[in-house]
């Protein structure tokens, strides 16, 4: 197996910069299978039927797949010294080309960031299901300058998956129909798109429709009709967003998509590629971690509680609301939340530490009830208190360039003398702290470095603070929340 010479670790991916200048508008995924000796595959099986019963004798195994026939496919398609690829340090033969390869000890998972002249794009070289047939897929995210050029690299990547377009036939009321399935669409989650073609066996597709086809194509699970029967007309064409109940778009064999449609398609196929990096790359740094610090437990710590426990039902509630908070669908569901609010442009992103937190994290972070003046009041819940004091991260670390009022207005509330009775006594409080010991994640598919925690409790109450570690970047309002803990409420 070749390895690369050179490369930068991941941790030195330059992210802040990534995230203020790369505006991806497609995302592409390319999926091969990994071909495995034998015995390893006999190692492969054992380790998914084991590492989950006894984590600790398993930990630090790994698949390490070769990714020069990935790196020669690209050079060749693109005029590339393969061996200034293999170097990893920015070079690629062409003086207007860089290639800059981040991945710890040149193993996947990988990222490379690569411009074109003024056009820019990040591959992700990762190990796709490892359980029933080891994939390796490439995940590309393109700008805008780069999409003319997505064509003949696409044509270049699609090499990996020439043994991965799975046929079968289907049964239909008028015949029979031969379904095949392109761009990876079985591997892991299906993309967002599904985009059907229904073609004459007898006829090629005209070359408007191969058109629409590659601006689809490994961006939308696109499945190919042959036959008599199917859902749409030979030469015709049905796009749906499976994340929604919209309806479908139909097209006649001579009609196309709009440009503007495709763009929107295209955004999606960004955010699929972009969960799949996030995925991939926070489960790496996670189990770095395990790896460097040992695995505390065979499985998850939970406490365990009583088969009705109201406490926990209501807060595991109130967190699954708060984690939907934080999702696309909840922008066209519900009405703007402060999240969506503060952070406009760009969604914030949830560790696996913050939505799957021991039950016993979330014990006592409920509101307090009291009677006052006969009726019940609360004070503050410490999982919204946690959530409004990183809402003030944009106001706490202003971006470069961002308008700041000239004019201060304050202001105060005038009530009668009975609101003395129901001010909270359990004064909210928070602190900011930088972490003593960062560690890795996962933000939109980059990584990022953790290096700050907010605490919150309530004052003369809680005898635990609730803890959450993040990463944010104030130009661009990037925030990460990494994880939910517990700690003694801080002194002073």
């Amino acid at each position: 197996m070749t390895k690369l010479i050179h490369t930068y670790s991941l941790q030195a991916f330059p992210t802040e910069k990534v995230l203020k200048e790369f505006k991806p508008v497609r995302g592409m995924r390319f999926a091969g299978p990994i071909d495995l000796p034998m015995k390893d595959r006999e190692v492969l099986r054992e380790t998914s039927l084991s590492r989950y019963l006894d984590r600790k004798s398993w930990l630090g195994t790994r698949i390490v797949p070769d990714v020069v026939p990935v790196f020669r496919l690209i050079a060749e398609k693109m005029g590339y010294d393969l061996t200034a690829l293999l170097e990893g340090k920015g070079e690629t033969g062409k003086p207007t080309d860089t290639w800059t390869v981040y991945a710890d000890k040149g193993q996947t998972p990988m990222l490379i960031r690569w411009t074109i002249g003024e056009a820019q794009l990040i591959l992700g070289i990762v190990v796709g299901e490892e359980s029933v047939e080891p994939t390796l897929a490439v995940l590309l995210l393109a700008d805008h300058q780069a999409m003319g050029l997505l064509g003949d690299i696409g044509d270049a990547l699609r090499a990996l998956e020439e043994e991965l377009v799975p046929q079968r036939e289907v049964d239909v009321a008028e015949g029979a129909l031969l379904t095949r399935y392109l761009s990876g669409g079985s591997f892991w989650h299906d993309f967002s798109i599904r985009c059907r073609i229904h073609a004459d066996p007898d006829q090629p597709l005209s070359p408007e429709r191969m058109a629409d086809l590659s601006a689809v194509r490994n961006s939308a699970q696109v499945i190919i009709e042959e036959g008599n029967g199917g859902v749409a007309e030979k030469g015709g064409m049905i796009i749906r967003n499976m994340k929604s109940r919209a309806s479908s778009m139909f097209y006649g064999p001579h009609e196309h998509p709009s440009k503007e449609f495709l763009s929107i398609l295209h955004s999606w196929s960004v955010y699929d590629v972009e969960r799949e990096m996030e995925k991939v790359f926070g489960e790496f740094f996670a189990w770095q971690r395990e790896v460097k610090e040992g695995a505390a437990t065979d499985l998850p710590a939970q406490e365990e509680a009583p088969a009705i426990d109201h406490e926990l039902a209501e807060r595991q509630a109130r967190l699954e609301l708060i984690v939907h908070e934080f999702t696309e669908d909840w922008r066209s569901e519900m009405s703007p939340s402060r999240i969506y609010l503060t952070f406009t442009y760009r969604q914030p992103t949830l560790g696996k530490g913050f939505k799957d937190c021991p039950a016993n994290v979330l014990r006592g972070t409920g509101p307090d009830l009291k009677m006052k003046g006969g009726h019940v009041t609360q004070s503050h819940d410490l999982l919204n208190l946690l959530i409004d004091a990183l809402c003030t991260l944009p106001k706490r670390h202003p971006g470069k360039g961002r308008y700041q009022a000239k004019v201060k207005v304050g202001g105060f509330i005038e009530a009668p003398v009975i609101v003395d009775g129901y001010r909270d006594n359990m004064h909210g409080r928070t602190q900011f702290t930088d972490i003593t010991n960062p560690f890795y994640a996962s933000h939109h598919g980059v990584p990022v470095r953790v290096d700050k925690s907010v605490a919150v409790w309530r004052q003369g109450y809680d005898t635990e603070a609730l803890v959450a570690d993040f990463f944010y970047a104030p130009d661009t309002k990037d925030l990460h929340i990494a994880n939910l803990y517990r700690i003694k409420v801080p002194k002073g």
